[in-house]
C-alpha cells in the first residue's frame, strides 16, 4: 500500500502522536542543524507522508508560525499548494506498486537541480523509498554522500529493511510508532461520522489511525464480512475455493493478504491462549474460538508461512488467481484429521 493514503485529515495541525518528532526537527531548524537526509519509518497509516509534506511546507514557508508550522498564506505556501514551487520535488513511482527508476533520480540530481532557486531550503520527498530499484538507489546514494547545503531529502517508507544499509546509514532516522489506543480513538472519532466501529477499524489497521480513516471512508467492513463468510464456508466444505479465488483476484491485493493473514494469525493466537488471546478481528471472537477447535496447528503455521511469502509477491505476478487458488485450497484442507 502506498505511503500516501490520500486521506483528507480535518485537523491541519501536526498529528498528536507525531509531536515529539516534530519538536525535535523544529529545534534542529532553529539551531541551524537540520539534517540533509531524513528517513521516516513506521507502519502504514501513521501519517509519515503527512508529516513529510508538513515539514517540507514548514521549511519552505516565508513566515512560519511560532511552533514551526507553515503559515499557509505566504507566497511559498501558495506555490506549494498549487504544486508549482520551484524548490520542492516529490518523487513517486510512475504507477502504484511499480519501481522508482534511475532516470527519475538522475533528473533531480543533475547539475543545479539540488540548489534552491529562492535562496532558502530545497526539499525532495521520496516515497515509498523502498520502491527505489537498485540503480536508482545507487544513484541516490551518491547524492547522499555529497550533500548540498540547505537541501533536505526526506525518504518515507513502511519497509525500511528493504532499503540498502548504505542509504539507511546516511540518513537521520525518525521512527513513528502507533499511538496508544485512547489517543488514537479520540483522534479517529473526530475524523469519521460513524464512530461505533472505531475500535474495530483501528485494530484492523494495526493501530494506524490514518489507515483506519481510509477503511471507514472506503466502507471496507462490508467486503471484509463477505471474505470472512467465504473463509468459514470453505472450511465447512460448503464453498468451492476456486470461484472465491477468482473473486478475490479482482480485489485490491494488499487488502486481501492483510485480511487473510490477520484471520490466520488470530486463529493461531486463539489456539495458544484461547479466551485471553489479543486478536485483530475483535468482533469475531466467538467464531474464531469455534474454528480454532477444528483446525490443524501444523497446517495453520504452514499456511501462515505461505501468506508471509504471498505478501511480497501477490498482485505483482501474472498468476495472482492461481496463487490465491493454492492458498485457499490449503485453507479448505486445514481441518483436524
Amino acid at each position: 500500500m502506498d505511503e500516501n493514503l490520500s486521506v483528507d485529515v480535518k485537523d491541519a495541525a501536526v498529528l498528536p502522536w507525531q509531536e515529539a518528532n516534530w519538536d525535535r526537527l523544529s529545534a534542529a531548524k532553529k539551531s541551524g542543524r537540520m539534517p540533509h537526509a531524513l528517513l521516516l519509518t513506521g507502519g502504514v497509516g501513521l501519517g509519515k507522508s503527512w508529516f513529510a509534506h508538513r515539514l517540507a511546507a514548514a521549511l519552505l514557508c516565508n513566515d512560519p508560525l511560532e511552533d514551526g508550522r507553515p503559515c499557509g498564506s505566504c507566497q511559498s505556501c501558495r506555490l506549494l499548494r498549487a504544486e508549482t514551487h520551484p524548490d520542492f520535488t516529490w518523487i513517486q513511482p510512475e504507477e502504484p506498486g511499480k519501481a522508482i527508476k534511475i532516470d527519475t533520480i538522475r533528473e533531480f540530481t543533475q547539475k543545479g537541480a539540488l540548489t534552491s532557486r529562492s535562496g532558502g531550503f530545497k526539499l525532495i520527498i521520496v516515497e515509498p523509498a523502498d520502491a527505489l530499484n537498485t540503480a536508482a538507489a545507487n544513484s541516490l546514494l551518491k547524492t547522499l554522500e555529497e550533500p548540498v547545503e540547505r537541501t533536505v531529502i526526506i525518504l518515507v517508507t513502511a519497509n525500511a529493511g528493504r532499503l540498502p544499509a548504505t542509504i539507511r546509514s546516511r540518513c537521520q532516522r525518525y521512527h513513528f510508532a502507533p499511538p496508544d489506543e485512547g489517543t488514537a480513538l479520540t483522534w479517529l472519532d473526530k475524523q469519521v461520522q460513524d464512530t461505533a466501529n472505531s475500535r474495530l477499524l483501528l485494530s484492523l489497521a494495526s493501530g494506524g489511525p490514518l489507515l483506519a480513516v481510509k477503511y471507514a471512508r472506503d466502507g471496507i467492513l462490508a467486503e471484509r464480512a463477505k471474505m470472512i463468510d467465504e473463509l468459514v464456508a470453505m472450511l465447512q466444505g460448503t464453498q468451492d475455493p476456486i470461484p472465491v479465488a477468482q473473486r478475490w483476484s479482482n480485489l485490491e491485493q494488499d487488502g486481501v493478504v492483510k485480511w487473510f493473514s490477520g484471520w490466520v494469525i488470530d486463529l493461531i493466537r486463539v489456539k495458544i491462549a484461547a479466551e485471553s488471546a489479543n486478536i485483530i478481528n475483535v468482533d469475531q471472537s466467538e467464531c474464531l474460538q469455534a474454528l480454532a477447535r477444528k483446525v490443524n496447528s501444523k497446517r495453520l503455521y504452514a499456511l501462515m508461512d505461505r501468506l508471509f511469502d504471498a505478501n511480497r509477491t501477490l498482485g505483482a505476478q501474472l498468476n495472482t488467481q492461481m496463487q490465491l487458488e493454492s492458498l485457499l485450497l490449503d485453507w479448505a484442507g486445514i481441518g483436524v484429521e
